[in-house]
């Protein structure tokens, strides 16, 4: 078949074209397929790189639920606020990337964010915890003082007849100390600190009173201790009999000859810690006396009675300095009237300033002595020191 001239150049035009053109794709196809795999390259490690930190949100959560758990909203409040801050900040920045395109989605600012929240939930976990420690140690420190220094003043009060004042403080005192007790079996530390804050001073004031007293009232120890071997002596010179009042042990010791003989028991005046300064006082003085006389049935409204010698010279000079000093008022009077008597056995003090022993026990003491016999009548020969000795084993 022979192909007209024309027609033959048209056709290997035409082929050469297809030809250029089948090359120029399989460039292009050459050239993007790299362009294409570095595009979605790029677009994965994008998005790789920029995928929301669910774990460490999620994570920061649960950090600052045990915080509070651990109470850190109590003890560490301003590391858990910051916490709380940083993380909902971190859930902000999560929500707006998710309203972005994936490929524009950016949460470095999240991840960061959520970091500073678990670090600071997890500061404030650690400080509340170790502020709680700290809180409990104190708490119980400080409690187990009060109950011992309370228990020191009640021990005294139950010896002394201290100020009813001290009395009348000491309950109030132990209820809120009791509450503050209960408040740390309750783990409510700072509740029980404050009540223990409430009352510290007062227990302080009040151990500083009760210790003052005490200390004033044994300040005539050894001049009592004296008294006492001079009885005994002037018993055992004599071949007869004296006696020694033991206020503070309420006890009337009987030596015959220099030796103890006999012991009664006793109940004294109301007010009987010191010596006795004027009448109305209802105080038992302290000093040396002598029987003056000895009375029974009607002459006597105790039972039995053996009067002494208050007040003795030593008594009114001491009195009537006193009243120079302004220590009492001019107008008062000295008093007297004291005696060792029956009608005892009530188990409190209750006297005007006498000493008080059972009838039957002052019936043996009514027949032991005679008009004459020296009486010594002391604050205690028990020392200080030997109370706080015998305090310290209850």
């Amino acid at each position: 078949m022979f192909i007209k001239p024309w027609l033959a150049r048209a056709l290997f035009k035409k082929n050469r074209m297809l030809k250029g053109r089948s090359l120029n794709f399989k460039i292009i196809v050459l050239i993007s397929i790299p362009i294409i795999t570095v595009g979605l390259l790029f677009g994965t490690i994008r998005l790789l790189k920029h995928n929301p930190p669910v774990a460490k949100i999620e994570e920061g959560r649960k950090i600052i639920a045990k915080a509070i758990e651990a109470e850190a909203d109590v003890y560490s409040p301003k590391e858990l606020k910051l916490a709380e801050k940083y993380w909902k900040q971190a859930m902000d920045e999560w929500k707006l990337n998710n309203s972005k395109t994936a490929v524009f989605r950016k949460f470095k600012k999240t991840t960061a964010l959520a970091d500073l929240a678990i670090e600071n939930a997890k500061i404030a976990k650690i400080k509340a915890q170790q502020t709680k420690s700290k809180l409990r140690i104190e708490v119980e420190k400080r409690i187990k003082e009060l109950k011992e220094t309370l228990k020191y003043i009640e021990f005294a009060t139950s010896k002394l007849p201290l100020n009813h004042s001290i009395r009348k403080k000491l309950t109030p005192i132990s209820i809120i100390l009791h509450e503050a007790e209960m408040a740390y079996t309750r783990k409510n530390l700072i509740a029980a600190m404050e009540k223990v804050e409430s009352i510290s001073k007062k227990v302080v004031d009040l151990n500083q009173i009760t210790t003052e007293v005490l200390h004033d009232y044994f300040k005539d120890f050894n001049q009592w201790v004296n008294l006492n071997e001079e009885m005994k002596n002037w018993s055992k010179t004599n071949n007869s009999v004296s006696l020694v009042v033991d206020k503070f042990s309420r006890k009337c010791i009987v030596y015959k000859a220099g030796r103890k003989h006999k012991e009664f028991d006793v109940e004294l005046s109301v007010n009987w810690l010191g010596d006795k300064v004027q009448s109305g006082d209802r105080a038992t003085p302290e000093g040396k006396y002598r029987v003056t006389k000895k009375k029974s049935g009607g002459k006597t409204t105790y039972h039995k009675s053996l009067e002494i010698d208050f007040p003795n010279a030593e008594d009114k000079l001491r009195f009537e300095q006193e009243k120079i000093k302004g220590i009492i008022p001019r107008n008062s009077r000295i008093g007297g009237s004291i005696a060792i008597h029956g009608g005892g056995g009530r188990g409190i003090d209750w006297t005007e300033g006498c000493v008080a022993l059972e009838n039957n026990d002052m019936d043996k003491l009514f027949l032991l002595c005679s008009v004459g016999s020296p009486v010594a009548i002391v604050g205690s020969l028990v020392s200080l020191d030997k109370i706080f000795e015998e305090f310290k084993k209850e």
